[in-house]
């Protein structure tokens, strides 16, 4: 008898949200997008946000119409840095970019779950420690209709060419030509698309 009493008290207690369910992806788009809004100065309207995203920094980053930007994204620029993401482009879940200089991203790009994109390391001369000394930046550029695979690195001064592609969990520390497909550690031209 408790168990059939309990069984009904949660079926009354959920009703609400199942009623609700159906506008929850409506009322979540329209909150992550807000919040978005105001932590990137000039958003276009047409950027999705499927979830929360972290800016960071100066917060110097432009997004093109009709993005879309998954969930525990993380953007951080530094130092006059300045991340360019072109229109119509995929970044999934748990993308990180960070610019001291500039990372551009195409037009109609594809980036995957969890790539790292980092425009700067930290300086390593010997004698110094790693934490005191001051970042070394090269500007990333990722050409349009490019696709990045889940787990993938691009690493400071890499250039990728339109059309190619980095295979899933990739380290990229060399420039990759127009419509190759590019994949390892370190990433090397397999073939070209």
């Amino acid at each position: 008898m408790k168990n059939f009493i309990l069984s009904i008290a949660c079926t009354i207690v959920s009703l609400p949200f199942r009623l609700l369910s159906p506008f929850s992806y409506y009322w979540g788009r329209i909150w992550n997008n807000g919040r978005a809004a105001a932590r990137i100065h000039g958003l276009d309207p047409t950027v999705q946000f499927d979830g929360d995203v972290t800016v960071l920094g100066t917060r110097n980053v432009k997004i093109g119409e009709k993005s879309r930007i998954g969930d525990l994204t993380e953007f951080t620029t530094n130092n006059g840095g300045i991340i360019r993401v072109g229109r119509e482009v995929r970044l999934n879940r748990g993308a990180t970019i960070c610019a001291y200089t500039e990372v551009a991203i195409g037009d109609f790009t594809m980036v995957g779950e969890f790539v790292s994109i980092r425009d700067a390391n930290h300086g390593i001369a010997r004698g110094e420690l790693v934490c005191s000394q001051p970042h070394d930046a090269k500007p990333i550029h990722i050409g349009s209709d490019v696709w990045v695979g889940r787990g993938a690195c691009i690493l400071p001064g890499v250039t990728i060419g339109d059309g190619a592609i980095i295979g899933a969990n990739s380290i990229v520390t060399k420039d990759v030509p127009a419509n190759c497909i590019a994949a390892g550690i370190p990433a090397k031209v397999i073939r070209e698309r």
